[in-house]
């Protein structure tokens, strides 16, 4: 019983629980977070089908529409998935969104990647939904061989791992996976350690637990760290523990840092006196980016110059050092004091990223102007024995600035002083010299001293200037020289001091082999020496790679030159441990199987200034151990085009390029690397991967220059009506792409300069301001700009061409407001009226052209209005006829519009037409029209069969009616003219060919008296006539061929014009001789006469004369010219005629001929009669 009870809660648990479960809403969305699909390759064909997504938009829906965050692969309806164009995976998998939307319009997102996948691994902590496999593609290991020497581990020698700073990636980002060779024996657990990951900054780069991948989870920047050294771990079950092993990975510098000059203004002095090529100051800029890039590279440039005097081009521009120096002459510190130039620093050599600075330059005097003595004599007299007295004040001019050292002067006794005795110094005034006594004079000794001074500037004289003389005399004259000076200039010369591990530039009589422990070398270590054997023992060298210095030592021992053995490549003696990517070999633990590092192809920036050939990577055997190994290269840029790209030194197995990359023409090669030993050993090859990292060196394209766009001059604020678009062929995936617009001009700059915006994402051009007037401004030119990196890169310019379109903001105008006109009744097609207008838009354009309506005054549609041939005119023409006694007047109200709408509320212009209907004297008209009447044919001459009137329509006029026949083809009918009754003139026959159907037409004519012209309706008369019994029915066949034997019967046709019940069936009888020799009946229709042989007769020709009777037994006598043959059966064969038929004919001729006369007399007599008949009708 329990068992039963709880087996009923246990029922309706499970009723409720579903009854529960059927209540819950459906939630729209994704059936998971993420999708992983696993290709076994990493070149996937366009239009492969990678898998599908599933989305539930809960309306009933199985189809939804989606959206592809990566433009190379496309989602269906259906929700599979697949690639629009040639796809690589250049790290072994990719990662994108896809978006979709329910019925309510909420985005839904989920995560898809795409993995190069080889083996199954359990599901990770990076992404929680799906599984990781790893690509043997990727191993950069060779695969154990199966026979040869006994192997030991072997690895692969890689650089740094290279990832490019600012990716716009879905994050996090695969970089590269480890994995120990115990995870193949048993569970291991990664994990890392180091900058970025445990350390500053943290959770950088994670690593999956169970599979080693390693990410990067935001994007990089290289001017914040260069590069990172991270820790791997690996542990397994039972203790088992893999040795630390380290990997560095460098950020890859992108352009994404302006030059920023040192100091802004930069203040220079340059004299007045400069000569050409003088250089005075240097103006310096850095840049963030890497410095061994083009990134870095700055170049200078003058921009603009003020004062543009005394020519615009004053100063130059080292653009490599910046050191500005004087290229034309003129400079003139009275006119020009100060110089102020606008200097332009651009990385990528001039061609990225700009920088705008100021150099203020002051022009200085120069000593142009040497100082002259005021007076050129002087006598003086000193009495003897006194020191310190003054013997004479030598005062001088200057035109130079006061106070500057042009200005200033100095003094100097250049001769006649032998025994010292005088001084000459500078006054206080800076413009005197004063000389005294500096010994007591003795006039018993020297009773005259005749002194020579000169006089200078405290700066130098500025090229060859004449100097000033004076005569200062006792008893005779003291002369003043001329001094000249000259300036030395002393050249000093500097080195770089700066080292590293790398190539030397080879030249004639170097020997340059390197050998270092590490590649990885501290600041300032001393690598070793080159020499020049050129016999001497010191030389200028210069270092072609400026990280590298080369010092100027003595060295006199040339036993201690180094190896001369000429090497394109650098010697290793062995490669560092740090950059092979492998966990070394355990001591202990389980047998060990092997195990190689898993990481995205190799990775080299485009554009690189060398030196050449550069190091890529280092590829190494096991049996390099055991034996001597040869290492090669083929594939694309090795042996195939671009041939020699890529080599490899054979011996030590290091890979170089040879050249800068260029991703626009290649982005990745496939390389397959070779090792053969000796004994017949050799590597199955192993494929490489090197992928071309983009920079910046693409400017943007327009797609065409320039662009044209139409604009209407109403559009309102925000209206788009035009689009530019420029491409770029660098990444796609990078900023280097990544264009932006901006307008830089606008001409005319009218009604404001800044009528239109672009977007700056898609090109789209609209009005941001009012005022557009196509009558004022019909035409604007845009100058664009479309620069990559998201506006801050490399920009071009185009154009776009605006039109302003009409809009029809001015309405049409009736020139005349009112119109009176006449027209005449009864006419349509006629023009009643032209109404032109005037139009102030564009001529030609719809906002021009006109269209017109009546809006009143014409309730019947009498009238039609339509375009004249102008566009500017409305022509109405009647539709129907006007009816003068019905309306006498019309008036009609038009309006005129444009073909456009109007802008805006815009009066209509309306125009009154008044149509004033002229009467016209109309014809008579019959009613009705076509008058039908039934009458029999044999209406006797003279009847009356019917009276067909007419009426005036001009009802106003008292006219009188007339009638006549218009039309009688048959001549059967009369007209009586005040009556309008209608006669037999003669009798009627429904036979005739003038009766069509048995229906007869004739045309009745009603004239008026109106004068001077009559007016003529027309009535049509349509008689049918009744068939009477006046045709007798005759034989068609006048004459018949027979053979008098066993002959099969003769059938006659029967013609009778009457109709039924006047025809047939008929019937038939012989008459006369006929009798005798044949025989007729009619068929079996009764519409056909039988004819056939009573007895063999004699061949001949027969009169066989037969009756024929209609239905009512009207009848007529029918002769039959029968030829009888002397044949048998039905084919009839006539040899010749017997003699006694003549008789025969020439009787039937006689009767005939009387018939004829009695015929013609009958007819004579009726002619008569018809005439008698019609002369009484006529009284």
């Amino acid at each position: 019983m329990i068992i039963v009870q709880l087996g009923v809660i246990i029922f309706l648990c499970q009723v409720l629980s579903c009854g529960f479960a059927e209540e819950l809403p459906c939630t729209p969305g994704f059936d998971s977070e993420s999708f992983v699909f696993k290709v076994r390759s990493d070149h996937l064909e366009s239009g492969k089908r990678l898998g599908k997504i599933i989305f539930n938009a809960c309306d009933g829906r199985s189809r939804s529409v989606f959206q592809s965050g990566n433009k190379r692969f496309a989602v269906r309806t259906d929700g599979s998935v697949r690639t629009k164009a040639l796809v690589t995976l250049n790290e072994g998998q990719i990662k994108f969104n896809v978006h979709a939307w329910d019925s309510s319009g909420m985005k839904h997102t989920t995560s898809v990647r795409v993995e190069c996948t080889a083996h199954h691994h359990t599901n990770t902590a990076v992404d929680v939904t799906q599984q990781i496999e790893s690509s043997d593609d990727v191993v950069m290991e060779f695969p154990r061989s199966s026979a040869g020497l006994k192997r030991a581990k072997r690895g692969w020698v890689i650089p740094p791992l290279r990832e490019s700073e600012n990716t716009n990636g879905l994050f996090p980002q695969f970089l590269a996976q480890i994995r120990s060779d115990y995870a193949a024996e048993t569970k291991v657990t990664y994990s890392i350690t180091g900058e970025g990951a445990d350390q500053p900054p943290v959770g950088l780069f994670i690593c999956d637990k169970l599979t080693g991948s390693v990410y990067v989870t935001q994007p990089l920047d290289r001017e914040k760290k260069a590069s990172y050294k991270l820790i791997a771990h690996a542990v397994g079950e039972g203790g088992l523990k893999e040795k630390p092993m380290e990997i560095i990975i460098d950020v890859i510098d992108q352009n994404d840092n302006k030059p920023q000059f040192t100091q802004n203004p930069f203040n220079g002095n340059v004299p007045d006196a400069a000569p050409k090529d003088y250089e005075f100051m240097t103006v310096t800029a850095t840049d963030a980016d890497d410095p061994e890039t083009d990134n870095a590279e700055i170049r200078y440039k003058i921009i603009s110059q003020d004062p543009p005097s005394p020519n615009p081009n004053m100063f130059d521009i080292n653009p490599v050092t910046g050191g500005i120096r004087v290229n034309s002459e003129g400079l003139n510190r009275e006119k020009w004091s100060n110089y102020t130039l606008v200097i332009e620093a651009a990385d990528m050599k001039g061609e990225g990223f700009k920088t705008i600075g100021r150099a203020v330059i002051t022009v200085t005097d120069s000593n142009d102007n040497p100082p002259q003595f005021k007076q050129t004599e002087y006598t003086v007299s000193v009495p003897e024995n006194q020191v310190g007295v003054e013997v004479a004040n030598l005062t001088v001019t200057d035109g130079d600035e006061p106070g500057s050292p042009a200005w200033s002067t100095k003094y100097k006794i250049i001769s006649g002083d032998e025994g010292g005795v005088f001084s000459v110094s500078t006054g206080p005034s800076q413009l005197e010299g004063i000389i005294t006594t500096v010994k007591p004079l003795d006039f018993e000794v020297t009773k005259q001293f005749i002194l020579s001074v000169i006089v200078e500037n405290d700066h130098p004289f500025a090229g060859s200037l004449p100097t000033s003389t004076a005569t200062v005399t006792k008893s005779e004259t003291l002369q003043l020289h001329k001094k000249k000076m000259i300036i030395m200039r002393l050249g000093v010369i500097f080195l770089c001091q700066v080292f590293l591990c790398g190539l030397v530039e080879l030249s004639s009589g170097f020997d340059p082999v390197v050998k270092v422990r590490s590649d990885r070398l501290p600041r300032e270590k001393r690598l070793g020496r080159v020499t020049l054997n050129d016999g001497r023992s010191r030389a200028v060298f210069q270092s072609v790679d400026k990280r590298v210095r080369v010092e100027c030592t003595a060295h006199h021992h040339e036993d201690h030159h180094m190896n001369t053995e000429v090497n394109i490549t650098p010697q290793m003696k062995s490669f560092p441990d740090d950059l092979v990517v492998r966990f070394p070999r355990s001591s202990a633990g389980l047998k060990r199987v092997k195990r190689g590092w898993i990481i995205p192809p190799l990775q080299e920036t485009e554009n690189k200034r060398g030196p050449f050939p550069q190091f890529l990577a280092h590829i190494k055997s096991d049996y390099a151990r055991e034996t001597t190994l040869t290492y090669s290269i083929t594939g694309e840029g090795a042996d195939l085009p671009p041939v020699g790209l890529f080599t490899c030194d054979r011996r030590t197995g290091a890979l170089y390029v040879t050249q800068p990359l260029d991703r626009e023409k290649k982005a990745s090669y496939k390389l397959i690397t070779h090792a053969v030993g000796e004994g017949g050993l050799k590597e199955r090859p192993m494929k490489i991967f090197i992928r071309v990292i983009d920079q910046n060196d693409n400017r943007p394209q327009f797609t065409q220059n320039s662009f044209n766009g139409n604009v209407p001059e109403a559009a309102p604020v925000d209206y788009e009506f035009m689009t530019v678009t420029a491409t770029d062929a660098d990444d796609p995936e990078t900023d280097n792409a990544e264009v932006r617009y901006k307008i830089i001009s606008q001409d005319p700059p009218s009604p404001n300069p800044d009528m239109f915006a672009i977007n700056a994402v898609t090109g789209g051009i609209r009005v941001i301001g009012s005022g557009l007037d196509r009558e004022k401004w019909p035409k604007y030119t845009l100058v664009i700009q479309a620069a990559d990196m998201k506006g801050n890169g490399y920009t071009t310019s185009g154009k776009a061409v605006i039109i302003v379109t009409d809009s029809n903001d001015n309405p049409p105008q009736f020139e005349q407001e009112t119109y009176t006109v006449s027209v005449p009744e009864n006419q349509v097609g006629v023009e009643v009226a032209k109404l032109t207008v005037t139009d102030d838009d564009e001529p030609g354009s719809p906002a021009w052209s006109t269209k017109y309506k009546i809006i009143s005054g014409d309730k019947l549609g009498v009238f039609n209005i339509s375009t004249g041939p102008s566009q500017l005119e409305g022509i109405i023409t009647t539709v129907k006829p006007l009816d003068y006694e019905k309306t006498k007047q019309y008036i009609l109200s038009v309006i005129v519009e444009n073909d456009d709408p109007f802008v805006g509320s815009l009066p209509t212009s309306t125009a009154t037409v008044t149509v004033n209907v002229e009467d016209v004297n109309e014809p008579p008209v019959f009613n009705p029209k076509e008058k039908h009447i039934i009458k029999p044919e044999d209406v006797s001459y003279g009847s009356d069969l019917v009276a067909f009137t007419a009426t005036d329509p001009d009802t106003e006029r008292s006219q009188k009616l007339t009638y006549r026949i218009g039309s009688d083809p048959a001549g059967f009918l009369s007209v009586v003219e005040d009556t309008g009754m209608i006669k037999v003139k003669s009798l009627m026959d429904r036979e005739s060919n003038k009766v069509i159907d048995g229906k007869y037409k004739a045309i009745i004519l009603a004239v008026d008296n109106d004068e001077p012209a009559r007016a003529t309706g027309t009535g049509t008369l349509i008689i049918e006539l009744e068939d009477v019994n006046d045709n007798a029915p005759y034989i068609n066949e006048r004459e018949i061929k027979i053979c008098n034997q066993e002959a099969p019967p003769v059938l006659l046709s029967i013609t009778d014009k009457d109709l039924h019940p006047n025809a047939g069936p008929f019937s038939v009888e012989t008459q006369g001789d006929t009798m005798k020799n044949w025989t007729a009946r009619m068929n079996d229709s009764a519409t056909g006469i039988e004819l056939m042989l009573k007895s063999t007769l004699e061949p001949g020709v027969y009169n066989v004369v037969l009756r024929v009777f209609d239905k009512q037994k009207l009848n007529q006598d029918s002769t039959i010219k029968a030829t009888v043959c002397d044949c048998k059966g039905e084919s009839v064969v006539c040899n010749e005629t017997r003699a006694h038929g003549l008789l025969l004919s020439v009787v039937i001729k006689i009767i005939c001929t009387i018939f004829g006369l009695l015929s013609i007399s009958y007819l004579l007599v009726l002619f008569m009669r018809r005439q008698i008949c019609f002369g009484q009708s006529i009284v």
